[in-house]
């Protein structure tokens, strides 16, 4: 009988405060509802199967995790927050004959309510709506509709027992506050903490250094490998930073301009400041993390999008043409005309398929090749592996390719001619204006070329690294480019190579068999006079693979997006809450003092709007710090070279979420104003 007491008393509570544990309640169900979609098209049969799907996969899976943690710190701070508001209700328990632990009872019923009513349509929504977000996916992927809905026994037994583990924890941290705070201390409730706020100047100094600190981290990233090295540094410097400076940094502004008689003890100056002191002590948490929520949906959405936009152009910056065929052979000559005259045999096997089934080609191209990884000094280049590729070197690393002079006049139909020990260097393909240029102990005069010289694109556009292409004389400087690359790799050294890329008028299917066909042509060539190791590469078959990385971070932008959205909207539902109970009496006592309720509201609402709209403005400050940082990850990282594009996907971000959060405002200003009016 005394078990359903406390069951009835649980329930009870839950009714009578609707109005903070309905939004809780929701925001468990929506948690619960994204991490089993998440989960389950992380582990979806279907989508693994596609092409492209394993990196779809990888991706996904890496959002499970993300909601998993976010789950764990969201839900304990928003049940934080109803427990310490309801301390003054606990603390009429406490005079009414009840113990801590008979509260404990009843705070344990109250989570196994929740838990119940959470999960059960929590996993009823992510079932019934994770067809639709699949079926959202495809589209974004650009692949073709699957009928039919799975249900997964692991992703359910997953959401089951990883938010019932969160439960249980958020039960043990309710009763912890609980059993911490004394009796007298319960029934003051939510008038703890009204003294005057110090002024803390060591915490305000180290949110100033320490924001300036990840400001300067993420100004200073030159390139890709620098960029994630210093990130996440950066984003702790700036929410160290942020929180210290809305806890100790604001206050300590405030109460300089208390100090100023001329300005403080004029009637709206003398309201606001004094008031904002009191909000600011109160509400720095919160306005912080909604500062942080929001420079997370700004970054997640901006980034995720213009890589979605843009994954075109950079597809066909990373493919120039529909196919590529690269060939080597198994077994190197030393003597260099050999070397040229065997490449070239095993070169013409592509082309001599492509006429034997009369393929149509467009764009034909093929040249001889060897490319290697170097770091660049002074104009010049060194092929050494010993410190290639670290951190402090990146901003050096550089691409080398290099081409024969008779490959060159064919594919740009020229008729240049070099002497022996001269060059036609390019760099980014333009032609450098410098006498000489070396790699390693080879030097080249290098020959002067008009200005509007370019080499025909390589698809090596698509990646950040500089790329030196040079010009030789003949295929045996070739060779001895192959072995300063040899010495420095070994085993790992790219080959001398011949480039064979075209392009087709054919649809997506017949590509696909094309290159099956190529592939099954070449593999049977175990006959030829020479041993070859060959690759084939398309763009439709990288398209699948963009689509899916791209589209995959498109999704999860979006789907985390959503997901901070909802939990800053919870968390200014709060705020609002919480500070009108607050107001309510601060109201009183100015209407008991003689000031007019137009005064007062005036006041208020200047206080209101201030505190609101400062997380976003410090959101923007934040976003426009970040910028050239997640410019660096995304060109280097992604390949995303219209730097245009993602300034435009952050402008357009941050006014469609400022126009979202002024709706917020209004919604919730409401109950605000409602509460204060009672």
């Amino acid at each position: 009988m005394k078990r359903f007491f406390y069951a009835k008393i649980a329930l009870t509570n839950l009714k009578k405060n609707r109005q903070t544990y309905f939004p809780y309640l929701l925001t468990c169900i929506a948690t619960i509802m994204m991490f089993y979609i998440m989960s389950s098209l992380s582990t979806n049969s279907v989508l693994n199967k596609m092409r492209g799907g394993a990196t779809m996969g990888i991706v996904l899976m890496f959002g499970t995790v993300v909601v998993g943690i976010f789950a764990v710190l969201f839900l304990f701070y928003t049940n934080s927050f109803l427990v310490k508001r309801r301390k003054k209700e606990f603390g009429l328990y406490y005079i009414l004959g009840m113990e801590k632990r008979h509260i404990s009872r009843v705070m344990l019923w109250e989570t196994l309510y929740t838990a119940m009513i959470s999960l059960l349509l929590g996993i009823a929504c992510g079932i019934l709506f994770s067809k639709l977000v699949f079926l959202g996916l495809l589209k974004i992927l650009k692949m073709n509709v699957v009928i039919g809905v799975e249900i997964s026994a692991f992703t359910l037994a997953e959401t089951v027992g990883l938010f019932a583990v969160i439960f249980l924890l958020i039960f043990f941290n309710s009763v912890r506050l609980i059993y911490m705070v004394r009796p007298a201390e319960l029934l003051k409730g939510g008038q703890i903490g009204e003294k005057m706020p110090k002024t803390r100047w060591i915490l305000a100094l180290l949110g100033v250094v320490t924001l300036a600190g990840g400001y300067i981290l993420a100004l200073k990233a030159d390139n890709v490998l620098t960029g994630l090295n210093t990130f996440f540094v950066a984003v702790l410097l700036v929410i160290i930073g942020t929180f210290a400076l809305f806890t100790a940094g604001s206050i300590a502004f405030l109460k300089m301009l208390q100090r100023n008689k001329r300005y403080y003890y004029k009637t709206n100056h003398f309201i606001s400041i004094s008031g904002m002191i009191y909000r600011m002590k109160q509400n720095a948490a919160s306005l912080s993390l909604i500062c942080i929520m929001s420079t997370g949906v700004l970054l997640l959405i901006s980034s995720t999008t213009s890589l979605y936009v843009g994954q075109e152009h950079s597809l066909y910056l990373r493919y120039p043409k529909e196919f590529k065929l690269s060939l080597s052979l198994g077994e190197v000559p030393d003597d260099s005309k050999t070397f040229e005259k065997e490449l070239k045999e095993i070169g013409t096997y592509a082309e001599d398929y492509l006429k034997d089934n009369k393929i149509a080609t467009q764009n034909a191209a093929g040249q001889t090749v060897i490319e290697a990884a170097a770091l660049q000094k002074d104009g010049n280049v060194q092929i050494t592996s010993s410190r290639n590729g670290s951190s402090e070197d990146f901003s050096d690393l550089c691409m080398v390719q290099a081409i024969t002079l008779e490959d060159y006049n064919r594919e740009a139909k020229k008729d240049e001619t070099l002497e022996d020990r001269e060059a036609l260097v390019f760099f980014e393909d333009s032609p450098i204006q410098q006498e000489t240029f070396s790699i390693n102990d080879m030097h080249w005069k290098v020959r002067q070329l008009s200005a509007d010289s370019t080499m025909e694109d390589s698809g090596l556009k698509f990646y950040v690294t500089p790329v030196y292409r040079i010009v030789v004389k003949d295929f045996a400087q070739l060779q001895e480019i192959w072995k300063i690359n040899k010495e420095a790799y070994g085993d790992h050294a790219s080959q001398v190579k011949y480039e064979y890329s075209f392009d087709v008028d054919l649809s997506e299917e017949k590509i696909q068999k094309l290159e099956k066909s190529l592939n099954a042509y070449l593999g049977e060539q175990k006959n030829a006079p020479h041993a070859f190791f060959y690759g084939i590469e398309t763009r439709t078959e990288g398209r699948a693979e963009f689509y899916s990385l791209y589209g995959g971070l498109f999704f999860l932008g979006i789907f985390l997006g959503l997901l901070f959205v909802m939990a800053t909207v919870l968390i200014i539902y709060y705020k609002q809450i919480s500070e009108g109970y607050e107001d309510k009496e601060r109201f009183a006592i100015l209407k008991k003092i003689g000031m007019e309720r137009g005064e007062i509201n005036a006041s208020i609402r200047s206080q209101v709007l201030m505190v609101f709209f400062l997380p976003l403005a410090a959101a923007g400050i934040h976003s426009c710090f970040a910028f050239h940082l997640v410019k660096e990850i995304l060109v280097g990282g992604f390949g995303l070279q219209d730097v245009g594009l993602l300034v435009i996907c952050a402008v357009l971000t941050f006014l469609a979420f400022a126009v979202f959060y002024v709706i917020v405002y209004l919604i919730t200003a409401r109950e605000y104003y409602k509460i204060v009016s009672e």
